[in-house]
């Protein structure tokens, strides 16, 4: 994630729990997400067309003035390409405010009721976090887990053992053999 986006992030945050607004800008910003398809991120990202003629057809399409006025900054500044980034950003903050990790538990097979409430537990007390968890199934994982949470990767999958050992294995023959 780029810092810029993240600034942004903190900066509608900021303006919208000042406001009162928090869940109202949440709620369009994902639903503004949600609408928004090639064709839209292509006409606002275009460098010929016009920013008043970008800003007259974002304020046809959202109520919200905190989100157009927004939407229209990053139209100005032409930072209107990192609208993904930004709403990641500013979902992460939201769930640091709450005190929520959003966890993503990659596996071979869908974890049972009990696995999962296990290491929601675990995660719990490792992080001091209310712990959201997806369980992904990746049939090309032979056998493990892989979480992934804010940035971070723990592989402990027999795929990335293998991986390590074969990587380890042709650098020991390159050095034996050199």
């Amino acid at each position: 994630m780029s810092y810029v986006a993240y600034q942004y992030a903190e900066a509608l945050f900021s303006i919208s729990k000042e406001q009162s607004v928090l869940n109202d800008i949440n709620n369009e910003f994902q639903n503004f997400s949600v609408a928004l398809d090639k064709e839209i991120i292509d006409f606002l990202v275009h460098p010929k067309i016009s920013k008043n003629e970008k800003k007259n057809i974002v304020a046809k399409s959202l109520d919200n003035k905190v989100f157009r006025n927004f939407i229209n900054v990053l139209i100005d500044n032409s930072r209107i390409d990192l609208l993904d980034e930004i709403k990641k950003e500013f979902q992460n903050i939201i769930n640091k405010q709450n005190n929520l990790l959003k966890v993503i538990a990659y596996s071979n097979k869908l974890l049972t009721q009990e696995q999962l409430n296990d290491l929601s537990k675990s995660l719990e007390k490792k992080n001091n976090r209310k712990i959201e968890l997806e369980n992904i199934v990746d049939e090309s994982i032979v056998g493990g887990l892989r979480i992934e949470y804010e940035d971070k990767v723990f592989d402990d999958t027999i795929n990335n053992y293998l991986s390590s050992l074969k990587a380890n294995l042709t650098k020991w023959a390159r050095w034996k053999y050199e």
